[in-house]
């Protein structure tokens, strides 16, 4: 399977189906049983440090140390990727009405996914690897978040989305494939 600049790519599936795993072989966090995972041309098991520098990734289970503040976060991993777009994580934040300001811990699951969403967008990366993005966020923000992914298409970005919500998928997405048992089906 390819994924083309400017195309949304979409990963359909129940919970358990393999969309995750998918997204980890591709991230370069774990090695395929079978075939090879590239991004930019690059095999991306024993390659992760590389693949994070160049794409927005949003896991589906965001790991966020609760002793950091949002602002403490964004900037550590503003230092991670060697780069800062301030303008366009203002925007980010604008959009999503996130105020980074709270202590992580006390912070919403809905907060907390905010959070985990202007970070993979924050650097504007070509590249988006996105898992479960809207899980956690409240219909509002999923309408706002479809917009905006929409949008970045139109950017020319590359987006990588898995989801178990069929309509999600269907707003945003070019190109679906559908997952079950880890089989493409």
């Amino acid at each position: 399977i390819k994924v083309h600049k400017g195309e949304c790519y979409g990963y359909l599936g129940p919970n358990g189906a393999g969309k995750s795993t998918t997204i980890r072989h591709l991230m370069g966090f774990s090695k395929p049983q079978k075939g090879t995972t590239q991004i930019f041309g690059i095999n991306t098991f024993g390659n992760s440090e590389k693949i994070l520098s160049k794409v927005g990734y949003l896991p589906g289970e965001p790991s966020i140390p609760s002793a950091l503040n949002g602002w403490g976060f964004i900037r550590m991993m503003q230092e991670m990727r060697g780069e800062a777009n301030e303008e366009w994580l203002n925007h980010l934040l604008r959009l999503f009405k996130f105020d980074p300001t709270p202590n992580v811990k006390d912070m919403s699951l809905g907060d907390k996914r905010k959070l985990a969403v202007v970070a993979a967008f924050m650097n504007d990366p070509d590249v988006l690897i996105l898992d479960e993005p809207t899980s956690g966020l409240d219909p509002i923000m999923q309408n706002v978040f479809i917009k905006f992914v929409v949008s970045e298409k139109k950017r020319g970005k590359t987006i990588l989305l898995s989801s178990h919500i069929f309509s999600e998928v269907q707003a945003t997405c070019d190109t679906i494939s559908i997952i079950k048992d880890g089989i493409h089906v």
